[in-house]
């Protein structure tokens, strides 16, 4: 465990510089990571060896209290199994039940049929596919070569399952696990189902190997070698979507139902055993309106408490995709309000997000990357069980990950933050972690392009920081550098110096999340049947054939600035920098008929190159004046914007929440000092090398008058470059202050202060963001946002998002007669008439503490900020700034828009 000479992992610690000179200096920088079971046994060795010194102090009862001290955690709490796909109060069965395996072989066996070239394919005999199932439950797996040489199927004949990226079927692994000879060998299939399952159970949840093998031997008789061997089975992980009643019903029609001589396929034994199709869990009612989505998408989703007493979400689960999740409720409430205005639809369009029927080129590219993807995850599958790790998704994703550091070689897989190799090994020993380059909690992108393997150190050190703001201004930057050449190109602008700048211009997480659209438009899809006794309600349409509509209709040039839109391909682009484009799109949904459809779809199949637009050139339009019709519609089209309000009331018990963050994450120390500004001076740490010259001769900026003075002595006449060079050596080199990395520094800042129970402030926070923007009419009619208190200091309206999560706490008035004429939150709509122009619909984008209030129209999308700085004669769009005092001579006025589009504007004060 420890290098020699070192007994304990304190000694060890001690020496760790020492240390890591020598490893570099050999080529290896890795530091040692115990496990927390290391550290037990360390503590347990020590306890045992001082309590013979003092049996009188170091009792048994003084051990068991540090020992929880030191090592307690808290259990995880055991995710809780979904409900079975057809009868959802039943949990769904674990993947190592010999009942799922069992189903899981049947089920893909029957779906198997023999093909040839030119003649038509046709199904197994009850006779074939029993031979099969006799060679699956003796086999891990079995080749299709190897099966059609069992059935002795004739030259030419294969299976339809059989691919280059496919070449053969899983058998039975249960069984095929512990009725192995070095396991139970033939007694295992002589157990009955509940032995079996104790058994499989007890390997699964039984952590100690000892405990285990003596377990086996006592229950089972088994000898030491069979037990150690059955404790050493590697388990199938996760659940499948059937229970154990349903499971039974459907492998029973599977067994023994046929159709014409041949098995039943899985979508025919669920309605020989069930009464009803795979996919059609409808009762037959025809509901008035939408329900929650969760009462409907109970096989999407995890399951929730089903008490009636509960709450929605509470009582049936929810998506955990935020996005979706917001999208269906939307849905919801816009279908309700369809309904309860105009009735229920005859029929529902969905724009699905997919493409049409490929090509047989793009097929064959497809296939060819399906296949290099299928090869590189049994690849990480052999790694894994070579190294004797688990063979998991979240253990080939992680492998993954590594061979990404540098894909062509594996010398070059080094941590990207301090360039030090990474071996294999070192990703399950917990030297290393995945960390996200961008922080989660800034971004909320738990992609794999925002993810890399560090050492865990490097991952502490980083903390809640972009790569850039660690290290950018330190040495190490060019190590860093060099590491980020070897990432793919999705990873290597995350480093960059702007990189939060440009996940901004990229779009908020709600836009970025929204391009999954497949799967939510899917969502939607089954959502919205439960509004029909059957499926001829709704029905969907790719989203590529929209967009071919668009073009070919002439729909793209109806959006204003629509030549401003950069275009790399041929005609009329879309304009996705005005939300409308959506109503275009909804409107080409709504006229698509499935005939359409259907001749689309054929003529993409037959095309080599899918050239749709020349095959449908002059394809007519709904009808003669369908493009006019649509541009007047656009030009009376509001868009709505969620607006941030946060909560509304006091939330229930138990279920405090807050509209955004209401601090930064640094912790300010408080000083009890006040600056001349009257704000209090606070104490926190900064990286040593972001220090100024200005800091040094500041007399109260660094509190230790030391380290002061020695930097000053080391930077003495030194500016810029050469004096970050300077820090840097101070760093090296210094005799007293060698090895410092930050300093204390003091600051004058507005802070939130945190209070102990006694009302004791020990530390403070700085506020993050501004909640709302209030304005206030003064007697004399005129409106403002800031003014003067009688003491002469300045107020703000603005109010912080922290204060505007305190209860109890009246807004600060300008004057007692003063009254509140509008509370503007982000995203919030305004009508203004500026000058006497027709009215404009404006949205709230932001608001500064200066009293500015910042504006676009209700309609643009896309990087505002950039558009905003871009030349006109790249881009017109302009923010739209104004004062309370502008504001009133707008005539603003805060606006409502309904779920169908209805404006509620109160019109000008």
């Amino acid at each position: 465990m420890h290098e020699a000479g070192a007994r304990t992992y304190g000694e060890f610690l001690a020496n760790r510089d020492a240390r890591r000179v020598r490893l570099r200096s050999e080529g290896d920088g890795f530091d040692f990571y115990p496990e927390r079971r290391h550290l037990e046994a360390e503590f347990d060795a020590i306890w045992a060896a001082q309590a013979a010194c003092n049996p009188a102090l170091l009792t048994d009862a003084v051990r068991d209290r540090l020992r929880r001290i030191i090592f307690f955690q808290r259990p995880l709490k055991a995710p809780k199994v979904g409900g079975c796909a057809f009868f959802n109060e039943e949990p769904r069965l674990p993947k190592a039940h010999p009942l799922f395996q069992e189903r899981r072989v049947y089920e893909e066996v029957n779906q198997l049929e023999i093909t040839r070239a030119g003649a038509p394919s046709r199904k197994l005999t009850l006779d074939q596919r029993d031979k099969i199932i006799l060679k699956l439950k003796s086999a891990k797996t079995a080749t299709f070569s190897g099966l059609a040489k069992l059935l002795q199927l004739a030259d030419g004949e294969s299976f339809d399952k059989a691919t280059e990226n496919r070449t053969g079927l899983v058998g039975d692994e249960i069984f095929t696990a512990f009725s192995d000879k070095k396991c139970f060998g033939d007694r295992w299939a002589h157990f009955d189902p509940g032995a079996q399952w104790s058994i499989i159970d007890t390997v699964a949840e039984e952590e100690d190997p000892v405990r285990l093998r003596d377990w086996l031997m006592a229950t089972h008789g088994v000898t030491v070698d069979q037990a150690e061997a059955i404790g050493r089975v590697r388990l199938p992980e996760g659940h499948g979507r059937l229970g154990e009643t349903a499971s039974r019903l459907i492998l029973a029609q599977l067994k023994s139902g046929s159709k014409d001589g041949h098995p039943l396929t899985y979508c025919e034994a669920v309605e020989a055993a069930l009464g009803k199709s795979r996919s059609d869990l409808r009762t037959g009612e025809i509901r008035d309106q939408l329900p929650y989505y969760g009462e409907i998408l109970t096989r999407e989703i995890p399951p929730g408490s089903l008490d009636p007493n509960d709450d929605d979400e509470i009582r049936w689960g929810k998506i955990t995709n935020p996005t979706v999740h917001i999208g269906l409720n939307q849905l919801r409430r816009l279908m309700n309000a369809i309904i309860k205005a105009h009735g229920r639809p005859d029929e529902i369009v969905v724009e699905l997000a997919r493409e049409l029927k490929l090509s047989e080129k793009k097929k064959a590219e497809r296939n060819r990357r399906i296949g290099a993807n299928t090869r590189a995850a049994e690849a990480r599958s052999k790694k894994l069980l070579e190294s004797g790790q688990p063979d998991t998704g979240a253990n080939r994703a992680l492998l993954k990950l590594w061979e990404d550091l540098s894909p062509n070689n594996p010398l070059d897989r080094c941590c990207p933050f301090c360039g030090h190799h990474i071996e294999q090994m070192a990703l399950f020993s917990g030297e290393t972690e995945i960390e996200h380059i961008i922080p989660f909690s800034r971004c909320l992108d738990d992609s794999a392009a925002n993810k890399v393997v560090a050492h865990r150190s490097c991952k502490q050190e980083k903390g809640n920081k972009t790569p850039w703001e660690a290290w950018g201004h330190t040495e190490r930057w060019a190590i860093i550098a060099e590491q980020v050449l070897r990432l793919h190109k999705s990873k290597q602008w995350r480093f960059a110096l702007d990189a939060m700048e440009r996940l901004g211009q990229q779009g908020d997480f709600i836009a970025r999340q929204l391009t999954d659209t497949q799967y939510l438009s899917r969502m939607v899809g089954t959502y919205l049947s439960s509004l029909y006794p059957d499926t001829a309600g709704v029905h969907v349409i790719p989203g590529h054939m929209t967009a071919m509509l668009r073009r070919l209709w002439d729909l793209n040039e109806l959006l204003p600035d629509h030549n401003y839109v950069e275009n790399p391909h041929s005609g009329a682009p879309k304009n996705r920098l005005d939300h409308r484009h959506h109503a275009i799109d909804a409107a080409v949904v709504g006229v698509t008929t499935r005939s359409l459809l259907k001749d689309i779809s054929k003529a993409a199949e037959r095309a080599e190159r899918q050239d749709l637009d020349q095959l449908f050139i002059d394809l007519p339009t709904p009808w003669e004046t369908f493009r006019e019709d649509l541009h007047e519609s656009l030009a009376r089209v509001v868009v709505s914007h969620k607006a941030e309000h946060g909560r509304k009331g006091v939330p229930a018990k138990g279920k405090d929440v807050t509209a955004a963050r209401l601090h930064n994450d640094t912790a300010y120390g408080l000083t009890g000092l006040a600056s001349d500004s009257g704000l209090p001076i606070v104490v926190h740490r900064v990286p040593l090398l972001s220090l100024k010259p200005d800091d040094l001769s500041n007399p109260i900026r660094i509190p230790d008058a030391a380290l002061q003075r020695a930097l000053r002595e080391a930077t003495d006449g030194k500016s810029g470059k050469d004096f970050q060079a300077a820090l840097a050596g101070f760093s090296r080199s210094d005799p007293v202050f060698k090895g410092i990395r930050h300093v204390r520094v003091r600051e004058a800042l507005k802070v939130i202060p945190i209070r102990d129970a006694s009302g004791h402030a020990f530390k403070a926070y700085k506020g993050d963001a501004n909640a709302r923007y209030d304005v206030w009419r003064m007697p004399d009619g005129k409106w403002i946002s800031r003014w003067k208190d009688r003491d002469g200091a300045s107020r703000s309206s603005i109010v912080s998002m922290f204060e505007a999560h305190q209860t109890g706490q009246p807004a600060q008035r300008p004057h007692p007669a003063a009254k509140r004429v509008l509370s503007l939150r982000q995203n919030d709509l305004v009508a203004v008439e500026p000058q006497g122009q027709p009215r404009k619909i404006m949205r709230v984008v932001k608001f500064s503490s200066g009293g500015e209030i910042t504006f676009a129209e209700h309609q643009e999308a896309g990087p505002l900020k950039a558009r905003h700085t871009t030349s006109p004669d790249i881009d017109p769009f302009k923010y739209f700034y104004s004062s309370a005092g502008g504001l009133q001579k707008a005539s603003a006025r805060q606006i409502r828009i309904d779920e169908l589009g209805r404006i509620f504007d109160p019109g000008p004060r």
